[in-house]
């Protein structure tokens, strides 16, 4: 995995050396568990507000932005739980396995 991007408006997207693909926010269960641990951990000096993009790259960071700088925030990567992110990665490969084969 190289980067996976959520969006506040309702669609989730994974980059990866082998993988390329976009889904709808209703499409997924194991993405709730990633947003709330990577909400977990805004500092305590920022306020709490709705995402505008949560971008999680791989190896190096995570960021949690909203549309005002003073509530966005971010982390380390290693910070946020690898079982979990793991589980949404799985879970974006069998989304695109599951979709019909186009013509």
């Amino acid at each position: 995995m190289k980067v996976i991007h959520i969006f506040g408006y309702g669609e989730s997207q994974i980059i990866s050396e082998t993988l390329n693909y976009k889904a709808e926010l209703t499409k997924f269960t194991k993405l709730q568990a990633v947003v709330d641990d990577v909400k977990s951990k805004k500092p305590a000096d920022v306020e709490a507000k709705d995402y505008h993009a949560i971008n999680i790259f791989a190896d190096n960071k995570v960021s949690y932005l909203t549309n005002d700088k003073k509530s966005s925030f971010s982390c380390k990567f290693s910070d946020i739980n690898q079982t979990k992110l793991n589980a949404l990665v799985a879970e974006f490969q069998a989304l695109k396995d599951a979709e019909p084969v186009k013509a």
